[in-house]
C-alpha cells in the first residue's frame, strides 16, 4: 500500500467516523427532546388526574353511618356537609358554633384562593398577587364505619393521619369514648386538602431546572386546618401555573351552572334563596374548571422558529404567546362535576 492510498483511506475513514457521530448525536438530541416532551405531557396529565379524583371527593359525608346509640341526637344528621350539630351540642360534633369553627374555607366541600396560597395559620386566603397561581381547598369526611373492615381514607395528601387533628379528638374515639387502636374511629373524621404551586429546583441531567410543583398541605399530623401541622409539601415538578373557575347553579330547575366565576367573584356573591334555603356561592359549586400550564425542563428541548413563523401556546387566561426557543409549553385544560353537591337533599 502507497502512502496516498493510506491517506486516502483515513480520509475516507475519518468522514465515515465524522458522520457517525454526528448521526450519534443528532439521535441523542431528538432522544432527549421527546422525552422531555413526554415528562412535560405526563405531568400535566397525572397532576389533572390528582386534582380530578380530590375535587370528586369535595363534601363528601357517608351517608350510610350508622347512628351512635351514646348519642340518639344525631340520628339521621350524616347525609349533610357539614354534618350537623346536635341540640344541645355534644363531644363529637365537629362543629362548635361558640368558638368560631369551622371558618368559612372549611364550612363547604370546596373554597379556593385567586392569585395566593392558603394561609394554613389563619385558615384564610394569603394577599393574592395578580398571575400567580390559584389555590384549592378540599374538604371531606373519611369513611372508616360506612362498611365493616373498611379501611376508608384517614391519611391526608401529605399522608398524614388526620385523626391528630383537634376537631376530630373526639370523633376519632371508639364508640366507649377510648382512643381507637386498629380500629375505625365512631364518627367520621375531617380531611382538608390544599392545592396550590411553590417554587422548586429539579435535577436534570448534569444540572438543575427552576419551576414550580403542584404541592399540597393537608390537616393531619395534630394539625386543625393546617395550624400546627407540615406546610405545602411538594408533589409534581414542571407545572408553571395554575388558574380555577368555579361553575355555579342559581335555581331550583337545574344544577347546571350557569357560568363559571373565579375564586373572588365566588366570595363576593350574595346568598340565594333556592327551595327555601339560603345558599352561599361556594355551596353551589357544582363543577371546578382546571388549568394547568407545563412545560419542557433542562432547555435544548426545542430549536428556535423560523423569523415570522413562530410558534405559539395558549396561556391559562387564553392569550396566545410565543414559544421560547430551547424549552416548550403545554396547557391542560379539564372540567370535573363537584358530584356531592349534585345531587337533591331532603
Amino acid at each position: 500500500m502507497t502512502l496516498v492510498e493510506l491517506l486516502i483511506a483515513m480520509a475516507i475513514s475519518l468522514v465515515i467516523v465524522l458522520a457517525a457521530a454526528y448521526l450519534y448525536l443528532s439521535s441523542t438530541d431528538a432522544q432527549r427532546v421527546q422525552d422531555r416532551t413526554t415528562a412535560r405531557d405526563e405531568t400535566g396529565a397525572f397532576a389533572m388526574q390528582m386534582l380530578g379524583r380530590s375535587i370528586m371527593s369535595a363534601g363528601f359525608y357517608p351517608a350510610n353511618v350508622p347512628p351512635i346509640p351514646a348519642h340518639p341526637t344525631q340520628t339521621g344528621m350524616y347525609d349533610t356537609y357539614p354534618p350537623l350539630p346536635s341540640n344541645p351540642r355534644v363531644a363529637t360534633d365537629w362543629a362548635d358554633p361558640a368558638t368560631g369553627w369551622p371558618p368559612t374555607a372549611f364550612q363547604t366541600g370546596i373554597y379556593g384562593c385567586d392569585g395566593a396560597s392558603f394561609n394554613t395559620q389563619t385558615s384564610a386566603c394569603g394577599t393574592a398577587v395578580d398571575g400567580a397561581p390559584d389555590t384549592l381547598v378540599i374538604n371531606y369526611f373519611t369513611s372508616d364505619i360506612s362498611a365493616s373492615g373498611a379501611s376508608g381514607q384517614r391519611l391526608d395528601c401529605n399522608g398524614m393521619d388526620v385523626g391528630g387533628d383537634p376537631s376530630n379528638t373526639a370523633r376519632s374515639t371508639d364508640a366507649a369514648g377510648a382512643a381507637a387502636v386498629n380500629t375505625p374511629p365512631q364518627l367520621p373524621l375531617f380531611v382538608s386538602n390544599r392545592y396550590t404551586l411553590s417554587n422548586a429546583n429539579v435535577l436534570v441531567g448534569r444540572g438543575t431546572a427552576a419551576t414550580k410543583s403542584l404541592a399540597c398541605s393537608g390537616n393531619g399530623g395534630n394539625n386543625q386546618g393546617g395550624g400546627s401541622g407540615p406546610g405545602y409539601q411538594p408533589l409534581l415538578a414542571g407545572i408553571e401555573d395554575m388558574q380555577l373557575t368555579y361553575g355555579l347553579y342559581s335555581g331550583a330547575d337545574s344544577l347546571s351552572p350557569d357560568r363559571f366565576y373565579t375564586a373572588t367573584e365566588v366570595s363576593g356573591l350574595s346568598a340565594v334563596t333556592i327551595n327555601g334555603q339560603a345558599l352561599t356561592g361556594w355551596q353551589r359549586v357544582v363543577s371546578v374548571r382546571v388549568c394547568l400550564l407545563t412545560k419542557t425542563l433542562g432547555g435544548n428541548s426545542r430549536i428556535a422558529d423560523k423569523a415570522g413563523s413562530e410558534k405559539t401556546y395558549q396561556n391559562c387566561s387564553d392569550q396566545s404567546v410565543t414559544q421560547p426557543a430551547g424549552v416548550a409549553f403545554s396547557r391542560f385544560v379539564e372540567v370535573f362535576g363537584v358530584r356531592n353537591n349534585l345531587k337533591q337533599s331532603y
